[in-house]
């Protein structure tokens, strides 16, 4: 099968896990075996950089900018993946094209597939004006009525589309997230060069955004009065949101503004070595439909101090010490004990390994090939909801309706 996978609309250095997402299933295509073929219709920022292909993968470049500004967006996210996609991906014979960014295709001339990571449009209303929801909300809809199937990354995030989309699970497929890959430098120890020169063990890592659900702002306000993080920095990765107060200016008035160290958004190699280097991760965030730095950090040997909310018990397991985001005592009591209790972070960092293993993107890019082959009507899949962790997931779930529910 020829499938075209549509990066049009990919800024690189900009959306963080959506790009992680679209590189790793893109790595782990060209990890596979057989007769099929990927072209990946690229943009004039992102070419070049998806230069290192597997053998069954091709660039196919469309003279269209992903630069954020109103007539960019609208050549490309209207004109150049609604019209001019189409016709390229029929003149190449492309026979699937999937959309990996949250909408669709609508005028191909062949099935499509799109991946919808989460709702958070509808879960955190505080992230955009009146006006961008609407806009997403339609598009999203409408993408998702035309769509032959639709891929998303957690069972809770499935839960989530099924009931804020009202729609049934006949065309919702589940295929985790991998890790590892392209993305994962050996383990063998990684030279200092390139690591900002503020960050200085011992530290805390955290990873922010554009968009406040990753709750850095609480993360702020607690490490600030704990007691036992006093000889620590806490290193703040990515970008900052665009909404709220300034978290500089906020560590200024929390009083730890030389303790706070902002690296804004960096390259892969950077983002390794930062979480190498943590006595722990933070990730207290609202709301999740993955959580791809949780994995990261286990899989480097990192514990990880998770939020107890959406999808992350699902993903983390069993290998995190859990917390309450909306309470401080517990969200501190967490960060306190994988910086000091050494029997539980060792426990954590084994468990982490383990729980690590059940994600990679060869395995995520076999079950995606399943859904292209449901979606053209080809050989099928057994049953709705294919998730990409094999064995195990009934557990997860479980393990996350549980732990939501004793934090709620």
């Amino acid at each position: 099968m020829k499938i075209g996978i549509n990066a049009l609309g990919l800024l690189p250095g900009v959306i963080g896990g959506g790009e992680t997402y679209l590189r790793g299933l893109v790595h782990g295509f060209g990890q596979l075996r057989g007769a099929d073929e990927f072209l990946l219709f690229t943009n004039r920022e992102n070419h070049q950089t998806f230069a290192a292909l597997g053998p069954n993968c091709r660039r196919v470049r469309c003279d269209f900018s992903a630069r954020w500004n109103v007539r960019s967006l609208a050549l490309t996210r209207i004109f150049g993946e609604q019209f001019y996609l189409p016709w390229r991906a029929a003149r190449e014979g492309v026979e699937l094209i999937h959309s990996p960014l949250d909408t669709t295709v609508l005028r191909a001339r062949c099935p499509t597939v799109m991946t919808l990571h989460d709702m958070n449009f509808e879960a955190l209303p505080e992230a955009a004006n009146a006006a961008q929801r609407a806009i997403a909300r339609a598009l999203v809809r409408l993408s998702a009525r035309r769509a032959s199937a639709i891929i998303t990354v957690s069972e809770f995030s499935r839960r989530e589309i099924m009931a804020g989309l009202k729609m049934s699970g006949d065309r919702l497929f589940v295929v985790h997230n991998g890790v590892g890959g392209a993305y994962a430098p050996a383990e063998a120890a990684i030279p200092e060069s390139g690591m900002p020169a503020a960050a200085r063990p011992p530290y805390l890592a955290a990873f922010s955004s554009i968009n406040p659900h990753k709750n850095m702002a609480g993360l702020m306000r607690v490490f600030a009065g704990l007691r036992a993080a006093d000889d620590c920095q806490l290193v703040i990765i990515g970008h900052l949101p665009m909404s709220g107060k300034p978290l500089p200016e906020l560590a200024r008035e929390l009083g730890i503004g030389n303790r706070v160290v902002f690296t804004g958004y960096v390259s892969e190699r950077v983002k390794r070595q930062l979480i190498l280097g943590a006595r722990l991760l933070a990730f207290p965030s609202l709301y999740e439909g993955f959580g791809l730095p949780v994995i990261e950090a286990m899989r480097a040997g990192v514990p990880v101090a998770c939020s107890a909310r959406a999808a992350l018990p699902e993903i983390a397991g069993p290998a995190a010490r859990y917390f309450d985001p909306g309470d401080a005592g517990d969200f501190g009591a967490a960060l306190a004990d994988l910086l000091h209790d050494e029997t539980m972070r060792a426990g954590l960092i084994a468990a982490g390994r383990r729980n690590a293993r059940r994600f990679s993107w060869e395995r995520a890019a076999r079950q995606t090939m399943e859904v292209y082959r449901r979606a053209a009507g080809r050989s099928g899949i057994a049953a709705p909801g294919l998730t990409a962790s094999g064995d195990g997931d009934d557990a997860m779930a479980g393990l996350h309706d549980s732990v939501n529910a004793r934090h709620a």
